[in-house]
């Protein structure tokens, strides 16, 4: 008697269903990794920008909000990895001489986290539907 070789259909049904199953599980997983990763860089950026606007500071006894004072040159400035567009502006004090505020925002939708900004007296924000969780 001859054995019968080959998958059968619902083999294959069964394989192909938990393929989904894992893909459905695996790549809202994968995707929130990314996101925090990237939220990762663009607060290191902020911490770097804060650092180079406080020896700005330190040497002209003012705050500037334009990057190229800072050695960034001039255009739109991205994180490291290229996922948050990096800006400034005055602080919480309203005035560009006394404090300023970086900003970084998502080149890419991020609902969690929008916009994230650190001002030069060390406070953070965040927009978006859980900036609690974003710092």
């Amino acid at each position: 008697m001859k054995q019968p070789r080959g998958v059968t259909l619902i083999e294959l049904l069964i394989v192909i269903a938990v393929i989904g199953i894992l893909s459905a599980i695996a790549v809202p997983a994968y995707t929130e990794h990314t996101l925090k990763g990237r939220r990762a860089a663009a607060k290191a950026m902020l911490y770097e920008v804060l650092q180079h606007s406080e020896r700005f500071y330190s040497e002209n006894n003012t705050f500037t909000n334009d990057m190229a004072d800072l050695g960034y040159g001039a255009g739109v400035i991205l994180s490291e990895n290229g996922s948050h567009e990096i800006t400034l502006a005055a602080g919480p004090s309203g005035d560009l001489t006394t404090s300023v505020t970086i900003s970084a925002t998502p080149v890419a939708a991020d609902a969690k986290c929008d916009v994230l900004s650190l001002s030069s007296n060390n406070a953070k924000a965040a927009s978006g539907s859980t900036p609690a969780k974003c710092w």
